[in-house]
């Protein structure tokens, strides 16, 4: 979705939210749950409608229902609408549950990105289900992969060392439902794809070298 279409829908969720006999009693749950890709814009909203309900108005009823429905366009959601800052967008790409999905928002393939990182597709599969020992990952990786996210390291680390994930895709019943192995060493699994280039293979060992002499 490119910014021009982005801001059109935004405009046509804040709308709904503004017009909406249920607009400012339902629970900003639902409306985050409803349209998650705007999940900052509608707290910010919802925070500025909060702040505008609980003033002391002197005006008329008619008058107070205009102002309401005149409230985007007000500075907070031109805001929102075109100069949201950089610690804003920041802070809605922490929220991601996936490597390869939060990957693909950035045009990001997942066999030629594992490619460009120097790993097989298999081992960019581990790491984003997170079947990986944390402790074994090296910095420079997480480092390419926030920069290639266009995130922070620090959501990149956290993501890492949550538990592990099942395959997507896969219905067990409780009680057949395996056990996940414990994460496996990021040297190991490195040795152990096929897809992962002798090349960058020898490139992780020797930095794995390095850092033991220093």
């Amino acid at each position: 979705m490119n910014d021009s279409m982005r801001q059109e829908q935004l405009t046509d969720v804040l709308d709904a939210y503004v017009a909406s006999a249920a607009g400012h009693s339902a629970p900003i749950e639902e409306w985050i749950r409803r349209y998650p890709d705007f999940e900052q814009e509608i707290i910010e909203f919802a925070a500025s409608w909060n702040l505008m309900e609980s003033m002391q108005w002197s005006k008329p009823s008619a008058e107070f229902d205009e102002a309401r429905l005149v409230l985007r366009g007000m500075s907070v959601v031109q805001n929102l609408l075109h100069n949201q800052s950089s610690q804003t967008v920041l802070d809605r790409d922490a929220l991601f549950e996936s490597l390869i999905v939060k990957g693909k928002t950035r045009g990001l393939e997942p066999r030629p990105w594992a490619q460009a990182l120097g790993l097989g597709d298999g081992l960019l599969r581990k790491l984003d289900r997170r079947l990986i020992g944390f402790s074994s990952i090296p910095r420079e990786l997480i480092k390419d992969l926030a920069e290639s996210m266009q995130v922070d390291e620090s959501h990149v680390a956290s993501y890492l060392q949550q538990e592990p994930m099942m395959a997507t895709g896969n219905a067990y019943r409780s009680e057949q439902a395996p056990r996940l192995a414990e994460p496996e060493d990021f040297f190991d699994a490195l040795r152990s794809d096929p897809t992962i280039s002798r090349q960058d293979v020898e490139r992780w060992f020797a930095l794995k070298e390095s850092k033991r002499e220093t």
